[in-house]
């Protein structure tokens, strides 16, 4: 069994099996599907000031809902299986419950949050084999929509993502949410110059899956990753649409790769 950082508490382990993977809980000795744990406000939160949530120009109150929900679930704030306390989100996002049943129901369409039989929501549990699945859908979406968007792209825009890359591989002491902003710029940006908005939409929806559990990066991945970014970039700024599809399913395959190995299931 070997211990992981994967979005998920440190007393989470994965254990691999004959039929598959499973979270498991080192603390109580059980699945992280048993027993759901409550989210309460708390004065380490984050946001749990007193300060009123103000939606940004062309947000929503239930967008700004939305996003901080997603941002918490990113940072571990919410684990997998805790129940959805509408009173105490409210609290902590600060925004009315009407507009949070509306993020809340948005995400619960989205499988990120999940009802049980008992008829309460969860945050879902995302297992092993469901990132496989949709890493194998990344790995075709992706690169098709990497090969689309091969000369569609204005090149000030590529040459700002080429400077900002190769200025976190050079210092040496990047950040992991520097690095997470760029390439979700790079992607976003691709799947936005595909040509076709339902192809976009339903990668920024898998990309939002996998950066819900994301791996600690090692230095050396960090560098790695930058490469794997300048790939694309070149590619998308040469025109070559086969070339930029065969470096972003590079990228895809790495991430996978990676993952996996640091979970010891390679």
């Amino acid at each position: 069994m070997m211990n992981y950082f994967l979005g998920l508490p440190p007393n989470l382990s994965y254990e691999s099996g004959a039929h598959g993977g499973t979270l498991r809980n080192e603390k109580r000795g059980s699945t992280t599907a048993d027993t759901p744990r409550i989210h309460r406000v708390g004065t380490n939160s984050r946001g749990t000031n007193s300060q009123i949530t103000q939606p940004r120009k062309g947000q929503s109150l239930s967008d700004v809902a939305y996003v901080r929900l997603l941002d918490m679930i990113r940072s571990g704030e919410l684990r997998p299986n805790d129940l959805i306390m509408e009173t105490h989100l409210s609290r902590q996002v600060h925004v009315s419950r009407t507009p949070l049943r509306e993020a809340i129901r948005r995400l619960e369409g989205e499988r990120i949050l999940e009802r049980q039989r008992s008829g309460t929501l969860v945050v879902k549990a995302m297992s092993i084999e469901d990132l496989l699945h949709v890493w194998q859908i990344r790995h075709l979406l992706e690169g098709d929509a990497a090969r689309r968007a091969a000369g569609q792209i204005p090149d000030r825009d590529l040459k700002a993502l080429r400077a900002r890359t190769i200025s976190i591989k050079n210092s040496g002491n990047a950040g992991a949410e520097e690095l997470r902003s760029v390439g979700r710029d790079l992607h976003t940006l691709i799947a936005q110059a595909s040509g076709n908005p339902m192809l976009a939409s339903i990668i920024e929806d898998f990309r939002k899956r996998t950066q819900l559990l994301t791996i600690r990066r090692v230095p050396e991945r960090i560098i790695k990753v930058c490469e794997e970014h300048l790939a694309i970039i070149d590619a998308l700024a040469s025109g070559n649409g086969e070339e930029a599809k065969v470096a972003m399913q590079r990228h895809i395959e790495g991430v996978r790769a990676y993952t996996l190995e640091k979970l010891g299931a390679l």
